[in-house]
C-alpha cells in the first residue's frame, strides 16, 4: 500500500463515526436530491438476483436493497464502519479490503449477479483489485456498477488528466473531516481500464442536479465478458 492509499484508509478510521452521523441525519444534499435514488435505480434496473456492495459503509445502500428481498453482502475495510452497518441486528456485513475480496467467501452465495462500488473507488489501485475481484466472484455476464463523481465536474481547475488529488471534506454536514487524497480519473480512462480486465462497457447515465441541471455523478456499468 503506498503513502496516499494508506492516508485514505487512516482517514476513513479517523471519520467513521463522523460520517455514520451525517448519513444517518441525511446531510448531504447531492446523495438526498439526486445519488442514492440513482444508484438504487441503476441496480434494480438490472434486476438482479444477489449483490455484493464493495465498499458498503454504514450499509445504507445494502439495507435499501435487503427491503425488497435481493440477496446481497456489504464488504468495507473498516471496521467502525461494518460496526456501523451490523447494528441493524444485520450480519451480511464484513470487514474486508478489496486487496482481500477474491478470497473472501460469502455462506451460500458462490458468485454475484453484480458489484455495486457507490463512491468507494478512492485509491489508484482500487480499481484494478475490484475488476480483478470481479472475474472470481461474478456469474457469468455479472455487472460492475460504478457511482463516483461527475470527472468533468470534479476535476475543478486541475488538467484534465488522472492523477492523484486532494479534498478537504469541507460542507460535508455539520461535521468535521480528516481530509485524504483521492485518485482522479478521466471518464475515457474509467473505461478503457475496465475493458483491460475484459469487462464492456453496458450502461452509462450521468444524474444531474435538478435545479442547475449540471452533472453531479456518474454512473457506469460494465459487464463481464
Amino acid at each position: 500500500m503506498n503513502e496516499n492509499e494508506q492516508r485514505i484508509f487512516d482517514s476513513w478510521k479517523i471519520n467513521a463515526k463522523s460520517w455514520t452521523r451525517v448519513i444517518h441525519h441525511q446531510q448531504i444534499e447531492s446523495r438526498a436530491i439526486a445519488t442514492d435514488a440513482a444508484i438504487i435505480k441503476a441496480v434494480k434496473e438490472l434486476n438482479p438476483q444477489t449483490f455484493l456492495d464493495v465498499g458498503c459503509g454504514e450499509g445504507w445502500l445494502c439495507r435499501q436493497l435487503f427491503s425488497p428481498g435481493i440477496d446481497g453482502w456489504g464488504v468495507d475495510a473498516c471496521a467502525d464502519l461494518i460496526e456501523a452497518a451490523r447494528l441493524y441486528n444485520d450480519s451480511r456485513f464484513i470487514v474486508c479490503s478489496y486487496s482481500d475480496l477474491r478470497s473472501q467467501k460469502f455462506e451460500n452465495i458462490l458468485r454475484f449477479s453484480c458489484l455495486i462500488c457507490n463512491f468507494s473507488i478512492l485509491g489508484q489501485r482500487d480499481l484494478t483489485q475490484i475488476a480483478e475481484a470481479g472475474c472470481h466472484l461474478l456469474e457469468d455476464h455479472g455487472k460492475i456498477i460504478i457511482q463516483t463523481l461527475h470527472p468533468l465536474i470534479a476535476c475543478g481547475d486541475a488538467p484534465y488528466e488522472d492523477g492523484w488529488r486532494e479534498t478537504s471534506w469541507t460542507g460535508i454536514g455539520n461535521e468535521v473531516f480528516h481530509p485524504a487524497p483521492w485518485y482522479f480519473r478521466t471518464i475515457e480512462s474509467w473505461i478503457q481500464e475496465f475493458y483491460g480486465y475484459n469487462y464492456r462497457l453496458l450502461n452509462l447515465q450521468e444524474p444531474c442536479h435538478p435545479i442547475t441541471k449540471k452533472p453531479i455523478s456518474i454512473i457506469f456499468v460494465f459487464e463481464r465478458c
